[in-house]
Parts: structure tokens; sequence; C-alpha cells
């Protein structure tokens, strides 16, 4: 009896996100799916959300109504951070929603394929990183929702800096996000195979 393919569900924010995992995964859009932008091969499916927490709790919800099997869930973008270099990978340690003040501690993988950091998540791009952690606008909508649907050891946000106080948010293009999501296919590959 063969294998079933292992079920994968990777929410991103922007297409630039999405693009290289799409190709890496061989994902092909699903023109079935209207009220998101569905990419899916096989048991790995990839939804663009948009930007902010609350399209990111929606469109997590409607994929899992979408594809209800049993999944690894991983939230992946880009993030800002105090300190850390351009093009680190981060695993997020904790979720803090900033406007809400509610919290999550994550469940990491045995062996990490990378380091971890706190992560909060605001309601614009953030300035002044004012705290040694990540900054992102989504990872607490993923996780409000994911949390309802699989159990913690399942649910990982991945995050790549592309800003810092030495090279600001405004300098972002759809060319860099490519470019640092380029860089990080190889962890998401160990990521999605590590998690039981």
């Amino acid at each position: 009896m063969p294998t079933p393919p292992r079920q994968i569900r990777f929410v991103v924010a922007l297409p630039s996100e999405a693009k290289p995992i799409n190709r890496h995964f061989g994902l092909i859009r699903d023109n079935a799916a209207m009220e998101y932008s569905l990419y899916r091969n096989r048991g790995v499916a990839l939804v663009i959300t948009g930007i902010g927490c609350e399209v990111s709790e929606r469109a997590t919800r409607w994929l899992h109504q979408k594809l209800p099997e049993p999944a690894v869930w991983i939230n992946v973008g880009i993030a800002g951070h105090s300190h850390q270099p351009l093009g680190a990978a981060l695993l997020a340690s904790e979720i803090v929603h900033q406007s809400s003040g509610r919290r999550w501690r994550t469940v990491l993988p045995a062996r990490p394929p990378c380091g971890s950091a706190p992560l909060i998540t605001c309601a614009a791009p953030e300035t002044e990183y004012l705290h040694s952690a990540l900054y992102d606008m989504e990872a607490a909508g993923f996780y409000t929702a994911a949390s309802a649907i699989a159990p913690p050891h399942r649910i990982h946000c991945v995050k790549i800096v592309s800003d810092n106080p030495q090279n600001p948010v405004h300098g972002i293009n759809r060319e860099i996000i490519t470019r640092l999501m380029n860089d990080q296919l190889h962890l998401l590959e160990r990521l999605s195979n590590s998690v039981t």
C-alpha cells in the first residue's frame, strides 16, 4: 500500500514570499479556489493571505476547511529584528500580539534547523525595534487559527530578517523578498521533514 503524501500547509502573506516556495515544492495554482490564491501539489499546499493579522487568521481557517487532513502548519515570511542581520532565519519561540497582549509559547522541533527568537505581531511595520525580537504583521493571526486546528508541535513560524535599524523597512522590495526566501528553501525543507 503506498504511503500517503506528507501533509504540509504553508501560510504566507505576499506573492513574493510564495514564489520560491511554489517553485521548490512544485506547487500549482488551484484555479477552483476563489477566495484566496491557493497552490498545491500532492500533500503540500500554500495560501497567500495578504498583509495583516486578521486576514492571516481567516485564510488559515479557510485553508483548513478546504484541506482538512492533519498537517504540519508553517507560517513563513519576512520580519524585522532589532539586531539580527538581513537574511537570518529564525523560528518564533514565542508569539506576542502587540495590540491585545495575548501571547503563545511555541513548541520548537527537537532538532531545530535554525535559531529562535520571540516574535511580536504589530498592526503596522515596525521602525523602532525596541525589543530583542522579530517583528511581523501576521503570526499572531496565523497562530490563533492554527492552534485550533493542530497540536503545538506541528505549528511553526519561520521568519527571515528583512529589515533592522541599519536597513529600514522602506528599503524592501519584491526582488529582495524573493531572494531572501530563495536563500532559505533548504531550511523549510528540513523543517517540514523534521516535524512528526
